[in-house]
């Protein structure tokens, strides 16, 4: 466990107190405490970026760095578009993300791999960053029994998923000569795309609704944490550890 003192780390640990808030507080206050974390979130993100002179995304800490700003432009989206604000909740997702941010994940960057230098790479991993906080939103939403809001969630969070699926095969195909390997990663994202697929194209039952979107959340934990970390898994992604 490791504490950062740059100015990105006051950042994150300034973004963990005001979710730490968002959870804590009444509901009419956590309102107000939410812009203030997507703010501190984005300039987090242009922090890193001007230190880096480009795009952070290529270890888990950059990805996981986009992630509480995701959650609170998709969180105002809900809020004034929908009226389905999930303050606490988007709160308690965003301390989940800053805790190994602040803490746990080294902010040291590598020179970019041939690999990583490639047009397909920004949109690709974007897109399934988008896809994972829509995706993760439609569970909760359908835990709450706000169906219809869930719905919305689901329909942008698997557009964004399945174009992320088909720019990582092209981007394979650019770079090994083949649009599939059998990696870790790639079986995984395969996985989450059927699972998300049975909702999308078929009216499930409600309760299989619930227990499904479960299992996708499920799904995007271990592809984005134990598949991406642990040494029991090999391949192309391994670049993505922390």
């Amino acid at each position: 466990m490791m504490v950062k003192t740059d100015l990105l780390g006051w950042l994150l640990n300034a973004q963990l107190l005001v979710a730490l808030c968002g959870v804590a507080l009444p509901k009419r206050w956590s309102r107000g405490v939410w812009p203030v974390l997507t703010l501190l979130a984005a300039f987090a993100v242009g922090v890193r970026w001007q230190a880096l002179e480009t795009i952070p995304l290529q270890t888990l800490f950059d990805a996981f760095l986009w992630i509480p700003l995701l959650l609170g432009l998709c969180g105002g989206w809900s809020a004034l578009k929908a009226r389905e604000g999930l303050e606490r909740w988007d709160a308690g997702l965003a301390l989940l993300v800053l805790f190994p941010l602040a803490f746990v994940f080294t902010a040291h960057q590598s020179p970019l791999p041939p690999a990583l230098q490639s047009p397909y790479f920004i949109p690709h991993v974007l897109g399934y960053l988008v896809a994972y906080v829509l995706l993760t939103r439609a569970c909760i939403l359908e835990w709450h029994g706000r169906t219809v809001a869930s719905r919305a969630a689901l329909r942008f969070g698997f557009l964004f998923l399945t174009v992320a699926f088909v720019l990582g095969s092209l981007w394979g195909y650019a770079c090994w000569g083949s649009y599939w390997q059998w990696d870790p990663k790639e079986v995984s994202a395969l996985l989450m795309w059927l699972i998300y697929g049975t909702l999308f194209f078929t009216d499930s039952h409600r309760g299989w609704r619930r227990w499904l979107l479960s299992l996708g959340v499920l799904a995007i934990v271990l592809t984005v944490t134990w598949i991406n970390l642990s040494s029991l898994f090999s391949g192309m992604h391994r670049y993505a550890g922390f």
